[in-house]
């Protein structure tokens, strides 16, 4: 449990350090990302949309991280500015294995995200 809790929360460390390179070690190569809009079948693919997402990203600020076994569960609260201008509560279940994130589904309320995605 504490194990599978300090993987996440030092991925995510990492990503609001925006250290994409140490942020990519805590992912498994064959890692499944599952999205509102995006599906990614691989820790590359996934770390391209997460660069993206961090040019617009003002604040990712974690509010808490739960894990039992192999699984985690973290909220947090996305602060974007354009073109995807929102402060959103994301909420995403992950998957560790052998010190490895090696799946992710994420929900969030994707109305202003819509457009980056549907070019409406």
């Amino acid at each position: 449990m504490a194990y599978t809790k300090e993987v996440i929360k030092k991925f995510y460390n990492a990503v609001i350090k925006r250290d994409i390179t140490t942020a990519r070690t805590f992912l498994a190569d064959d890692l499944l990302f599952l999205g509102l809009f995006e599906t990614y079948r691989s820790a590359d693919e996934y770390l391209a949309a997460l660069t993206m997402l961090l040019q617009i990203t003002v604040r990712l600020d974690v509010k808490t991280i739960i894990a039992e076994g192999e699984n985690a569960a973290i909220f947090f609260e996305l602060e974007t500015k354009e073109p995807a201008a929102a402060t959103t509560l994301v909420a995403e279940w992950h998957q560790v294995k052998d010190g490895k994130i090696i799946h992710v589904q994420s929900a969030f309320d994707g109305r202003p995200f819509a457009a980056m995605f549907t070019g409406k």
